[in-house]
């Protein structure tokens, strides 16, 4: 096998591989997001959804990074050149953490409790109150898969977050709607697939690491304080990261309210594919990025991530293609309230598929230049917080997507504009020729569609009807995407990587 083939076949396993595990995912959470959209209703899904956030938010700071940090505890050895359990390094980051996780929950806690009430409404605070100690479940999860993960054992993560939890959460979110919970029904499945998380996370580790041995555990305080001192930036960076992810929910239900915000919360579930198409990739490419980067250098991996780009953006192109076909039948699943979602799930989309296919180049700026990596969060933070406020009063959650949308591009020409800096300057339009084909898709669907609407088609469903011009046009662009690879067979290839 040549080491073009196989850097292909390497980085196709890898993804293959993730996209599985994010397939499961997927499936597992759509069971809950239809529990809570359909049978809980609007409102009662966005005090949820906000509540949920605001634990997400939480769990980076309560974390202190360790989701990344435990792998060099695990790593290091004492002076005496004894190496110190891994299973007393998990003790010790699981103490920290729990520690963090008690002082994050008060906080969050009492900041839901000062809030003005035209922000949050008491539901929420009732909402906040319950769930904030769910945090300790939620980093203890974290903390024990990242050690099953040192053991390169990846199904227990797979099976923790696919499996155990959501099924848990849903199974229980369900029993608590029928027995009559309506307002905390929510509440109570989180907290149960929380713990069930925990539980099966500390099974997991302790399989994987061996015996916990806690009476031979003696924490040093001293030692475990140096240790916090050399985590904050790392819990700094994954707090900006979830913000920047998450502000337009955030703002989405200060300025709007709970039912505006559970309506947004499940256009946010639905666009997970297109996160997804760039997450399957994002496992292999970081590391073939810097193997890339000190073999070959900075103008090379720029070249590698252009290709990486065109051929992340193809395929996120087509799922953007489907999504347009299936996002009326798919809203009208969960509701009349959600039916209106229609156009602010395209531009939810589409700002996320810049976001993914134009982010991989960020790889090399984190690598090279990592506070202008962080800078890319403030900027989506600081669009996000200047244009939603502007747009939302007139728009609604659509103002927010489009606001969302401009923070995407504005950060992906930051991006490209700062990989200059490093000499790393891919061509233009390395990856215009995907999206002119979608465009002309669209156009064609468009035209044929309208045809259509003058035949007998015409009298088959609503949701038939308007789904006929997109998936028209997913069809010309699967068909324009074979042709083009075996016009160019080697296009859409990644062998530019470095596997050895």
């Amino acid at each position: 096998m040549t080491a073009d083939r196989g850097s292909q076949t390497v980085i196709a396993r890898g993804a293959g591989s993730n996209a599985l595990s994010f397939v499961i995912r997927f499936a597992a959470r759509a069971s809950f997001l239809y529990v809570g959209a359909r049978l809980y209703g609007a409102a009662n899904y966005g005090v949820f959804t906000m509540a949920s956030a605001m634990v997400e938010l939480a769990v980076p700071i309560a974390s202190l990074g360790l989701k990344r940090m435990i792998f060099p505890w695990l790593e290091e050895t004492t002076p005496d050149n004894a190496r110190r359990s891994a299973t007393h390094v998990l003790l010790d980051a699981l103490l920290l953490a729990a520690l963090a996780g008690m002082a994050v929950s008060v906080l969050l806690v009492l900041g839901a409790q000062a809030l003005p009430d035209g922000l949050v409404s008491e539901s929420l605070r009732l909402a906040l109150a319950l769930i904030a100690p769910a945090v300790l479940g939620q980093i203890t999860g974290d903390i024990a898969l990242a050690a099953t993960r040192w053991t390169h054992k990846m199904r227990y993560e797979v099976i923790a977050r696919g499996l155990v939890e959501p099924y848990v959460m849903t199974a229980v979110a369900f029993g608590a709607w029928y027995l009559g919970f309506e307002q905390t029904g929510m509440i109570i499945g989180y907290w149960a697939g929380s713990i069930a998380l925990a539980l099966f996370s500390l099974w997991s580790a302790r399989h994987c690491l061996g015996p916990l041995g806690l009476r031979r555990w003696r924490p040093h305080p001293s030692e475990l304080l140096r240790r916090v001192r050399a985590l904050v930036p790392a819990s700094g960076s994954d707090f900006l990261t979830t913000l920047a992810q998450r502000i337009d929910l955030y703002l989405v239900g200060f300025l709007l309210g709970d039912a505006a915000v559970g309506v947004y919360g499940v256009l946010r579930q639905l666009r997970t594919p297109i996160l997804q198409v760039r997450q399957a990739f994002d496992g292999i490419l970081t590391p073939l990025t810097a193997r890339t980067m000190m073999t070959d250098g900075d103008i090379a991996t720029g070249k590698a991530t252009a290709a990486a780009t065109r051929v992340i953006l193809t395929i996120q192109l087509g799922v953007v293609l489907l999504m347009a076909a299936t996002g009326e039948a798919l809203l009208d699943l969960f509701g009349a309230h959600y039916a209106g979602g229609y156009a602010a799930l395209l531009a939810m989309v589409l700002a996320e598929t810049v976001n993914g296919a134009f982010g991989v180049s960020e790889l090399i700026l984190y690598y090279r230049r990592p506070a202008l990596a962080l800078q890319v969060n403030l900027i989506l933070i600081v669009i996000a917080g200047l244009a939603i406020p502007l747009l939302t009063p007139e728009y609604g959650i659509l103002g927010a997507a489009l606001a969302m949308l401009l923070a995407a591009l504005v950060a992906s020409y930051m991006r490209r504009h700062w990989l200059s800096g490093l000499g790393v300057r891919p061509h233009p339009f390395h990856a215009a020729i995907p999206v002119l084909a979608a465009g002309a898709a669209v156009l064609l669907g468009i035209w044929l569609g309208g045809l259509a609407k003058g035949t007998a088609l015409a009298d088959a469903h609503p949701v038939v009807t308007n789904a006929m011009a997109p998936m028209i046009a997913l069809l010309f662009y699967a068909g324009f995407v074979m042709v083009w690879r075996k016009a160019q067979p080697g296009v859409l290839s990644l062998n530019r990587y470095r596997i050895n």
